[in-house]
């Protein structure tokens, strides 16, 4: 290695405290095989005792063991409930009728022992309607009290923003540096709205809106004012802006052929 001659300059110097170097002693806590003997025959024991769902579900808690729901179970999957190993459970679940229970699988490193019983089997396509029933009616009242909210402010002939203010449970905030590219957020409703910024996009300034229904609240906007920016065109900016739309596009295509060519995943036989 080459000698060179280093001039330093020490800038700032803290204070001196005592430093110490411990020892440590570690040893990883192992069950015994005993303890993994009585564990795995109590176990079982359980299993054989309890061969149908209705048993399992019944006698789990008793017994000392808790049961694990795992919903929406695919077969890009590479195993169940974060547990390593459980390869051979997954494809007895693929294999699997309504209400059949698995025997027992040791798992992970050894230090898992897991049963699986399978509860249904959604069939490909739309969900069953029991499934997404809360969803939608979510989605239902949300829209219903959006219809309320927008026939009581047109009923009210409001024309000013403050009378608008004054109405029941309104809030009112003032947002900056709206654009058409993103959503805006709204801080006292605690969400993003595309509509503010596809509103301000076209608006003119001063003039009160009709009530809208938007994502988390019913909006009546005024814009109040409008700049451009003094952003200069960027060649290379805007090359890798498209740069990067063309990627996302491609994963799209990518996902709209997956779908349009009916592919099979049976990635859970080989992972």
């Amino acid at each position: 290695m080459a000698q060179v001659d280093v001039i330093l300059q020490v800038t700032n110097k803290k204070a001196v405290k005592d430093k110490y170097k411990v020892a440590v002693i570690k040893r990883e806590v192992e069950f015994s095989k005993e303890t993994y003997n009585r564990a795995y025959n109590d176990f079982s024991q359980f299993v054989a005792a309890n061969p149908t769902l209705e048993k399992m579900t019944a006698n789990a808690e008793e017994a000392g063991y808790k049961l694990l729901d795992r919903s929406d179970v695919s077969a890009a999957e590479h195993g169940i409930g974060g547990v390593r190993g459980t390869k051979e459970a997954l494809r007895w679940v693929f294999s699997a009728k309504p209400g059949d229970v698995s025997g027992l699988y040791e798992c992970g490193e050894s230090d898992h022992l897991m049963a699986v019983a399978l509860v249904n089997v959604t069939p490909e396509g739309y969900r069953p309607l029991k499934d997404v029933q809360e969803i939608l009616k979510a989605e239902i009242v949300k829209e219903k009290k959006a219809e309320k909210i927008m026939a009581d402010m047109k009923a009210a002939n409001a024309s000013t923003l403050d009378q608008y203010k004054a109405m029941p449970g309104a809030v009112s905030d003032s947002l900056k540096m709206v654009t058409f590219a993103a959503p805006a957020y709204v801080p006292s409703l605690r969400s993003s709205e595309s509509l503010v910024g596809a509103y301000a996009s076209v608006a003119e300034a001063d003039k009160l809106s009709e009530p809208i229904k938007g994502n988390a609240g019913v909006f009546v906007l005024q814009m109040y004012g409008k700049e451009k920016t003094n952003e200069t065109f960027d060649v290379k900016e805007e090359e890798n802006v498209l740069t990067n739309m063309h990627a996302r596009f491609a994963s799209r295509m990518m996902n709209d052929l997956y779908l349009k060519g009916k592919v099979k995943d049976t990635r859970y036989l080989f992972f």
